[in-house]
């Protein structure tokens, strides 16, 4: 099926009551294999529950625009995971959904598409749909909230992550992805050679690196440029605090997680101990969001590298997932404004000084996204520019080790290059304090369409 361009506009700017079409297929019909299941709003006849929001809204979902033959569709996908596969609806729902907004009430939204559509029909049919929505749970609602509970209280007692991404980022069987992890590291130390800087000693700790979390097949080398600033012969336990970019994470600035990560190369051990100190200072916080860490990829592509590099040498991870910084700068306010995040940035400062250990401070960070993938125009070569220079005035102020002036250079132009790893980035550089550091490398990882996704190592001694 092909995937309609997102710039593309909508085929009508009149609200459709979705459910009028006769040739659609009834609500539970069950799709052919190999099709999408098709998911449309109920007849008048279907029982509407009592316990419906007044105010719906939508939770933060995915709709992308899909053609099957014909008919266009809108495929709904979860980041937090909780709805159960991809289900489609029609196009025609798209203008009800975006009325879903928190502030008018389902009594209103009927007023208002029966004074356009002059259906009597339109109470049922809104009430129906609506109820559908919410046993999608697509709505924010006690229905989801009973769900999303029940996953995260289902999750948190297992004790290892599996891999989420193997077979599909990089090769899911050892031998292939050992040979796959160590020509990336061969191609970093090229990189290192021809740009003359130093190699690192054998037992060498910086204090902090940055590292992408792109598609290894783009960025890997770039993964493996900010590892290798970390000697492979430890001189003993090995600590790495890993700040994530929390790509589901709504409204929760941290995401903690006690897990031990899987990997095809071996598991990379969580440091249990100090996750459980940073925790019971953030209290119910600490675990809110955890199930983020179920499907999100910037923390375990930096576990395969990891992994990859020391073998079976003894190290561990503290995996923490940082939330976007949108809402703050929407706000007029700064992450030190935030308690939560300030108490984890205290946290995880008292944590490793009560530990002790050689503690490594690690970002999984991609800098912008740039193009028609991402709603924008073609990218040109004045763009290119205009965008390294926005990068290289952020990769400043975090080569100087200055959190606060990392975010205002985001904030002032309200982060308009998407930066995915405005939060991690931060709290390296708020919890190391590692002082002045070294850009390794920077790269614009470009794709057909002419968008590209900006990556870049940096490593603090």
């Amino acid at each position: 099926m092909p995937i309609d361009d997102p710039s593309d506009p909508p085929r009508s700017g009149r609200i459709i009551i979705p459910g009028q079409e006769p040739d659609e297929a009834p609500l539970g019909a069950q799709p052919a294999p190999g099709a999408p299941r098709i998911v449309l709003p109920p007849g008048v006849a279907r029982e509407t529950p009592d316990d419906l929001p007044e105010y719906p809204r939508l939770r933060p979902l995915m709709l992308m625009p899909i053609r099957d033959r014909e008919r266009e569709l809108l495929l709904v996908n979860d980041p937090l995971g909780v709805i159960p596969g991809q289900p489609v609806l029609g196009i025609e729902s798209l203008a009800l959904l975006q009325l879903l907004d928190g502030t008018t009430s389902i009594n209103d939204l009927i007023a208002v598409l029966m004074r356009e559509s002059k259906d009597l029909r339109v109470g049922n049919l809104v009430r129906d749909f609506i109820a559908e929505l919410d046993r999608m749970l697509m709505l924010d609602s006690p229905r989801f909230e009973r769900a999303y509970r029940e996953l995260r209280e289902a999750y948190h007692p297992l004790e290892v992550r599996p891999a989420a991404l193997e077979g599909h980022g990089y090769p899911a069987e050892p031998a292939p992805l050992a040979h796959f992890v160590e020509a990336h590291f061969a191609e970093a130390e090229q990189m290192r050679v021809e740009a003359g800087e130093p190699a690192p000693a054998q037992d060498a700790r910086p204090r902090a690196v940055l590292s992408p979390h792109l598609d290894p097949r783009r960025a890997g080398p770039t993964i493996a440029r900010a590892l290798l600033e970390i000697g492979a012969e430890p001189r003993g336990p090995l600590r790495l605090v890993v700040f994530g970019t929390g790509h589901s994470l709504f409204g929760d600035l941290v995401a903690l997680t006690r897990k031990h990560f899987e990997t095809p190369l071996g598991k990379v051990a969580c440091d249990t101990a100090f996750v459980d100190a940073v925790a019971a200072r953030l209290g119910d916080a600490a675990y809110r969001a955890e199930l983020a860490h179920r499907d999100e990829h910037s923390i375990e592509f930096i576990a395969v590298y990891l992994r990859g590099r020391f073998k079976e040498r003894p190290l561990r991870i503290v995996p923490i997932l940082c939330g976007g910084f949108h809402a703050l700068i929407a706000e007029g306010k700064t992450p030190r404004e935030d308690a939560t995040f300030e108490t984890m940035v205290t946290a995880v400062r008292e944590a490793e000084e009560r530990l002790g250990g050689d503690t490594v401070y690690v970002a999984g960070v991609d800098f912008s996204h740039i193009g028609p993938r991402f709603g924008d125009p073609p990218v040109d070569e004045d763009t290119r520019k205009e965008v390294r220079a926005l990068d290289h005035e952020a990769i400043d102020a975090a080569r100087r080790g200055d959190a606060d002036a990392w975010f205002s250079a985001i904030a002032a132009h309200e982060d308009s290059t998407r930066i995915c790893g405005f939060g991690p980035t931060y709290a390296l550089l708020r919890c190391a304090a590692p002082g002045t550091g070294r850009l390794l490398h920077y790269d614009q990882s470009e794709e057909p369409d002419t968008s590209f996704v900006s990556v870049a190592a940096m490593a603090w001694p």
